[in-house]
C-alpha cells in the first residue's frame, strides 16, 4: 500500500517551496504519505487539445503506474489535477480506477487531521478572504465548505466573505487557455475579484492555477494585498510566523 503525495506538473515546476509546505503538512498528519519520483502528469491540460482516444491513452498509462506503484490514497494540491482525476478517471476506467483521492483542502479538513495539526494563530485579530478555484468548486466531488471549516478552526483568524464566493465566485481566467488566447478577458476577472475582496488583509486560495493569475495581476497592478496560496498559509501559522508576510 502506498499513500502518495501527488503535487503536479505546475507546482512541482514553479512553487517548490509550496510543495515543500505541503509535503510537511501532510507527513505531520500521517508519515506514510510520501513523494515518489517520476510521477506521470494526470493529463489535465491535455484534456483541452487532445482526441477522446489519447486521454484514454493517457489516463489508463497513469492508472497502470498507480497499480505498478501499489498507490492506493492520493493527496493533491493541485485544484487541476484534484478535479481531473475524480471527474475523468472515474468516468474513463470505472471500477478499475482504485485510488481513493482527496485534495489537500479536504484532507485537513479532516475532524481528526485538524486535531493532530493543533493550529493556533497567537496573534490579533487577522482578516482573510478566500477565493473558491472553479476546478474544485465544478467538480464531480466539489471542495467548497473544506477551507472554511479549516480556517475557521483557527482562533483568531477570520474568514471574510467575498461579496462572490462558494458557488458563484468568478473563474480568474487562468485556465482552460483562456489566458492564452483572450489575456484582457483573464485579467479583467483577476481584478474583479481584488475588486469584491471587502475587508481581508490577504487572499488565500488553494489553485496554482488561481495563484498565478492573482498574484500577477497583483504586482502588474501593484496591488498590496498578498496573495497567499493556502499551504504557506498554514505552515506560517504551524511555525509561528506571520501568515500573510511575503
Amino acid at each position: 500500500m502506498t499513500k502518495l503525495i501527488y503535487l503536479g506538473c505546475l507546482s512541482s515546476k514553479q512553487y517548490q517551496s509550496t510543495c515543500n509546505n505541503a509535503i510537511k503538512i501532510i507527513k505531520t498528519i500521517d508519515s506514510e504519505y510520501q513523494v515518489l519520483e517520476n510521477a506521470p502528469c494526470c493529463g489535465a491540460l491535455a484534456f483541452h487539445i487532445s482526441t477522446d482516444m489519447e486521454l484514454k491513452e493517457h489516463i489508463q498509462f497513469v492508472n497502470n503506474w498507480f497499480k505498478e506503484n501499489d498507490v492506493t490514497n492520493l493527496v493533491t494540491i493541485c485544484a487541476g489535477c484534484y478535479n481531473y482525476l475524480v471527474k475523468n478517471y472515474v468516468e474513463y476506467l470505472g471500477k478499475d480506477f482504485n485510488v481513493k483521492v482527496n485534495h489537500l483542502l479536504q484532507f485537513l479538513s479532516n475532524s481528526e487531521n485538524l486535531r493532530k495539526l493543533n493550529l493556533k494563530y497567537s496573534g490579533e485579530k487577522l482578516r482573510v478572504n478566500y477565493h473558491d478555484a472553479c476546478h474544485l468548486r465544478n467538480t464531480s466531488i466539489p471542495i467548497v465548505e473544506e477551507p472554511r471549516q479549516i480556517l475557521n478552526s483557527i482562533e483568531n483568524i477570520e474568514l471574510i466573505e467575498s461579496d462572490f464566493n462558494k458557488t458563484k465566485s468568478i473563474c480568474c481566467g487562468a485556465g482552460g487557455g483562456v489566458y492564452s488566447v483572450f489575456k484582457e478577458v483573464s485579467d479583467y476577472s483577476s481584478k474583479l475579484i481584488f475588486k469584491y475582496m471587502k475587508k481581508g488583509k490577504a487572499l488565500l486560495t488553494a489553485c496554482p492555477f488561481c495563484y498565478t493569475a492573482l498574484n500577477r495581476i497583483k504586482l502588474e497592478n501593484k496591488i498590496k494585498k498578498p496573495v497567499i496560496k493556502f499551504e504557506d498559509f498554514i505552515i506560517k501559522i504551524m511555525e509561528g510566523v506571520d501568515p500573510i508576510s511575503e
